[in-house]
């Protein structure tokens, strides 16, 4: 007697194979799952990211447009060079504002991390208003005091002329970092702008004090790709732990690093097995295979990434335990600064205002803030005279960079063996007298200003 069911056809066969290879992968997802403490997704690490350079950057003009210009071929290179320093943090989500200008900068990582970029609209740049346009330079008197005066004074319902106030920019960013958040992800990277991670951060980390904001505009604005991370939740608040290699808040843990790590490997192991699952609705046996390689190949790439960053944080905990103690290392920065100290004397110290900040693609440069929105007599010093005093120039043979003025170092801070004539005698005094006094530190570099 012929068989009441009938034959088995091609499409119930893979039907069937569908229904069990989906229960299995299920399964392994659940299993996977559970081992990870749900205690691990209480804390969020966002790094930001700065752009690389962009044609409004090379211009020397304010421009804070949608969806605005493109990279130069610096900040191509630049954003390249993000992999190597960045990408063995393996993050779970890569995210970037509305312009151009940070989705090119976030494509070599995102292609390296095997994630898309996903695009927040609450991190653009802070909205220049009626100071679109106008030349970087001026941004001190103009664009640059308001944001200034959000960060340092509190004062959050001072308004751009034409653009937004203190609160609204706060709102937006924290909506998206509400979005990241409600998306699960952890160990987020977000390229943003320099005006926009630098305010907002000091408007929000709990651990900053006003004179470590001070000097961070002072001497640390963000240069292009420079980064800033923070950690916390939109719950609990926020704490800033690095200003781009400026540790402010100790770092993780090895096993809260490899918690994170193994919560992210699960999310990315989780996403393979869904990818597989989907496919087996289509009942196309092409688009199967095809899934089943794309999730092992996304498998693979997960696992390595995993290792890696685990590895990375082993060699780090490593390095901290052998690196030479810090006298040491002082002894020998002291004797390479003897070795540089020269004799000839600098002319025309010149004034400078006590902060400088970079706001957005435009930074404060020349002073601070004097009109409506001044910033204390703490934070401006606008009446301090030029004075032509004679110094002696210490030039670091390891940290001098093309935007940096040499530092002027008072010739009483060298060793009482070293030989000092009666000119450099005076020149020490002189300068000492000086610093006592409050003298202004010069204004960060040019490219730092933008």
């Amino acid at each position: 007697m012929k068989d009441a069911s009938g034959p088995v056809t091609a499409r119930g066969y893979w039907s069937r194979l569908g229904r069990l290879l989906g229960i299995a992968l299920l399964s392994s997802a659940m299993l996977i799952g559970a081992a990870i403490p749900a205690a691990a997704a209480e804390l969020m690490r966002v790094t930001f990211v700065r752009h690389g350079q962009s044609a409004g950057n090379a211009s020397g003009l304010i421009d804070t447009s949608t969806p605005g210009p493109v990279l130069t071929p610096t900040g191509q290179a630049q954003s390249e060079a993000v992999v190597g320093k960045l990408g063995v943090n393996n993050y779970d989500g890569v995210y970037a504002s509305t312009m151009q200008r940070t989705q090119l900068t976030a494509t070599p990582l995102s292609k390296y991390l095997h994630l898309p970029i996903r695009v927040l609209p609450g991190v653009h740049e802070i909205e220049a208003g009626v100071f679109e346009g106008t030349p970087e330079s001026e941004a001190a008197n103009g664009y640059g005091r308001y944001p200034l005066a959000w960060a340092l004074q509190g004062n959050r319902d001072l308004r751009i002329p034409g653009s937004i106030d203190g609160n609204e920019f706060d709102a937006r960013m924290d909506g998206s970092l509400q979005e990241i958040y409600d998306n699960g992800d952890r160990n987020a990277v977000v390229f943003s702008h320099g005006g926009a991670i630098m305010f907002w951060t000091m408007m929000n980390a709990t651990n900053l004090t006003m004179e470590q904001k001070l000097n961070l505009l002072r001497n640390a604005p963000l240069s292009n790709t420079n980064y800033v991370v923070v950690e916390g939740n939109p719950v609990d608040g926020w704490k800033l732990v690095d200003w781009n290699g400026q540790k402010f808040a100790p770092d993780a843990t090895l096993a809260a690093e490899v918690r994170l790590q193994l919560r992210t490997l699960q999310r990315q192991l989780s996403g393979a097995v869904t990818q597989v699952v989907a496919s087996f609705a289509t009942l196309n046996p092409a688009k199967v295979l095809a899934a089943i390689a794309a999730s092992f190949s996304d498998t693979v790439v997960s696992v390595v990434k995993f290792a890696g960053a685990v590895n990375n944080k082993l060699a780090t905990e490593w390095a901290k335990k052998t690196e030479p103690s810090p006298t040491v290392q002082s002894v020998a920065a002291a004797g390479i600064e003897e070795s540089a100290v020269g004799d000839e004397p600098a002319t025309a110290a010149r004034q400078a205002p006590k902060t400088t900040a970079a706001v957005t693609d435009s930074v404060v440069q020349d002073s601070a803030p004097k009109a409506q929105v001044a910033i204390a007599e703490t934070v401006v010093d606008a009446e301090a005279p030029a004075e032509t005093v004679e110094t002696e120039t210490v030039e670091s043979e390891t940290t001098a960079t093309p935007d940096t003025e040499a530092v002027e170092v008072p010739a009483t801070t060298k060793p009482a063996k070293a030989p000092r004539t009666a000119k450099s005698a005076m020149s020490g005094a002189t300068t000492a007298k000086k610093a006592s006094a409050g003298s202004p530190r010069a204004t960060a570099g040019a490219n730092s200003a933008r």
